[in-house]
């Protein structure tokens, strides 16, 4: 949702998974901070967020996915960091050299 900037949720599979993914994407859902921020994310403070099941596979969006090359030159100073769920890894690197 984050990573897309979502403004809808269309979902389809079996209806058990797919009404307990819409309850949680609901006010008063798990997701229910998600529901009230995404509309102002993107923009559309106005259009309240909906999770939808749809009935076939067609009734889903197409994926426009693009993938993007990223360099692979590290000059210069880098820091990076991943706050994972149970650790955090971090990485400094200086003119293509690991430092820690």
């Amino acid at each position: 949702i984050w990573q897309r900037s979502a403004s809808a949720l269309k979902i389809f599979g079996p209806a058990r998974i797919c009404k307990t993914i819409k309850a949680a994407y609901s006010m008063g859902g798990a997701y229910e901070f998600e529901v009230k921020s995404m509309p102002h994310v993107c923009g559309t403070p106005d259009k309240p967020f909906v999770c939808e099941i749809v009935k076939s596979l067609e009734e889903l969006p197409e994926g426009k996915d693009t993938p993007q090359v990223c360099g692979k030159d590290a000059s210069g100073c880098r820091l990076a960091f991943d706050l994972g769920k149970s650790d955090i890894k971090t990485v400094a690197v200086k003119d293509n050299e690991v430092l820690y």
